[in-house]
C-alpha cells in the first residue's frame, strides 16, 4: 500500500506536499518521510497524528522525527517550525502567505469524557498513556492539547503582516462543527477524542483579533471530509481518510506553485 502511496504522490504536479499526520506506526513514519524526501526531492511540510506514536513515547517519537528533519533540507516538520513564508514567486503586491502547524491532539475539552463509552487504541499503545487511570488520562490530553495551542499561538504571533493568509495545518480538528463523520459532527462521546478544542480556542481568538487576515485550517483525524467557517476569516478543511486507500486532497495555488494536500492513512 505504501507503494501506491508513493507512486500516486509521484504522478502528481506539486511544488511541495502536506502531510496532516497519520502516516504509519511503531516508527515506520520516519522510514516513511526519508523515502517520500529522498524520491521525490521537493519540500514536504508535515505534521504528525496520534497513530504516528503507536509502539512509542510522544517526546521520543518527536525527538527523532526533529532529528531526521534537521539532516533533510525538504522535510519540514511543522511543530518544530517557526512560520514558514512560502514561494515568493509571482505578484509581489499579493499578500504573503505563510505556513504554521502544529500536531494537536484529542484534548477531553469538548464532549462528555467521563461518560463516553469511546475507547481508543491510543491508551494501549502509545507508552505515556499505558500506565495511567481515566481521570489521568483526562490530564494528560489537556495537557496535550494545551501544548499544542500554546505552540501554535507562539507561532502565529510572529506574524506579522496586516493582510497576511495564513495556512495551518494540524491533525486533529480545532473545532466539533470541523470533526466530520458522514455528513454530520461530532457528539458528546467522539468529541473528546476527535477535536483540539484548546487550539480551536486560540485560533479563534487570533482570528478575531487579527480581521485582515485570512486563516486557512487543514486538519483530518475524523476520516470524513467538511467545511466549516466559524469565522468570516477563519475556515477549516477537513480531509477524508480511508485505511488502505491513499488518496490526494486537493491542492493550494500559492503564488502560481502547487501545493499538493494529501491526508491518508500510509500504513
Amino acid at each position: 500500500m505504501q507503494e501506491r502511496w508513493l507512486s500516486l504522490i509521484a504522478n502528481q504536479d506539486w511544488d511541495g506536499l502536506l502531510i496532516s499526520g497519520d502516516i504509519a506506526e511503531k516508527g515506520m513514519s520516519r522510514t516513511w518521510l526519508q523515502r517520500l524526501v529522498h524520491e521525490m526531492k521537493r519540500p514536504i511540510y508535515f505534521v504528525l497524528g496520534n497513530h504516528d506514536f503507536y509502539g512509542e513515547s510522544i517526546p521520543f517519537a518527536r525527538q527523532e522525527t526533529i532529528r531526521l528533519c534537521r539532516e533533510q533540507q525538504n522535510l519540514h516538520y511543522l511543530t518544530d517550525c517557526s512560520p514558514i513564508r512560502l514561494m515568493e514567486i509571482g505578484d509581489e503586491s499579493s499578500p504573503p502567505t505563510y505556513l504554521v502547524g502544529d500536531d494537536g491532539w484529542g484534548d477531553a475539552t469538548t464532549g462528555d469524557f467521563e461518560r463516553s463509552f469511546v475507547k481508543l487504541a491510543d491508551f494501549d499503545k502509545i507508552s505515556d498513556f499505558m500506565s495511567l487511570k481515566p481521570h489521568q488520562q483526562k490530564a494528560q490530553l489537556q495537557e496535550l492539547g494545551l501544548h499544542s495551542a500554546q505552540r501554535l499561538t507562539t507561532k502565529l504571533q510572529k506574524i506579522s503582516e496586516d493582510d497576511a493568509r495564513i495556512i495551518v495545518l494540524t491533525h486533529v480538528p480545532p473545532f466539533v462543527e470541523s470533526c466530520w463523520y458522514e455528513g454530520k459532527t461530532a457528539d458528546q462521546d467522539w468529541s473528546p477524542f476527535f477535536v483540539c478544542g484548546q487550539t480551536g480556542d486560540a485560533l479563534r481568538s487570533y482570528a478575531s483579533k487579527h480581521p485582515n487576515r485570512q486563516i486557512i485550517v487543514l486538519c483530518g483525524h475524523c476520516h470524513h471530509a467538511g467545511v466549516t467557517k466559524p469565522l468570516n476569516n477563519l475556515v477549516v478543511y477537513t480531509a477524508e481518510a480511508s485505511i488502505g486507500n491513499p488518496s490526494v486532497a486537493g491542492k493550494l495555488d500559492i503564488n502560481h506553485d502547487s501545493i499538493l494536500l494529501n491526508s491518508i492513512r500510509s500504513r
